[in-house]
């Protein structure tokens, strides 16, 4: 039986932000863990009792995302390799989208670096010029189009964690079925 989750590899050199991942062309890892699944963020997640929350304020009930109920516990081999083929087909979008959102996030904190380390304006014609660059950055910050692509890798990001839990369920139940104790 194929395994989705092989043991974990040496991470590489870190290199630019922006740069096109070295030897592409190859096969892609095959462990796949997302960066708040390592056991110390664990420990961030953790949530408030309710008697936490400030009084008069009700916490707003969570909806569940659609692919919770699309995909559910896996019951057969057949099923688990849908689930697989699912998983590798929105894997690729899922990276193509984050390294894109990645490069953008990097470049506007680039900017916004440069910005505040600009020196006062010293005229009005530099404050107005100020004033509309910053415009700039706080529309390209709020674009559409860039909020779509953040919210989709967001999305995206919790599809693929949720599809490879439940194979990772499935592939459990499978090997204690399969032992044999002396």
């Amino acid at each position: 039986m194929q395994r989705l989750v092989p043991p974990v590899q040496e991470t590489s050199p870190p290199r630019a932000l922006c740069a096109p991942q070295p030897g592409a062309h190859r096969a892609r890892p095959k462990k796949i863990v997302f960066e708040d699944e390592l056991p110390s963020r664990a420990l961030l997640g953790t949530k408030k009792p309710i008697e936490a929350i400030p009084g008069g304020r009700r916490p707003r009930p969570h909806p569940v995302p659609d692919y919770e109920l699309k995909y559910p516990q896996v019951r057969s081999e057949r099923e688990r390799s849908r689930y697989v083929a699912v998983f590798q087909d929105q894997y690729t979008e899922f990276l193509e989208l984050q390294q894109e959102v990645g490069c953008a996030r990097a470049k506007l904190q680039q900017l916004e670096t440069l910005l505040n380390s600009l020196p006062r304006p010293r005229s009005q014609k530099e404050a107005q010029l100020a004033a509309r660059v910053w415009r700039e950055f706080k529309k390209k910050q709020t674009d559409p189009s860039f909020l779509d692509k953040q919210a989709r890798c967001h999305y995206l990001k919790g599809k693929l964690r949720h599809l490879k839990i439940q194979i990772q369920k499935f592939d459990e139940q499978g090997d204690q079925k399969s032992s044999v104790y002396f």
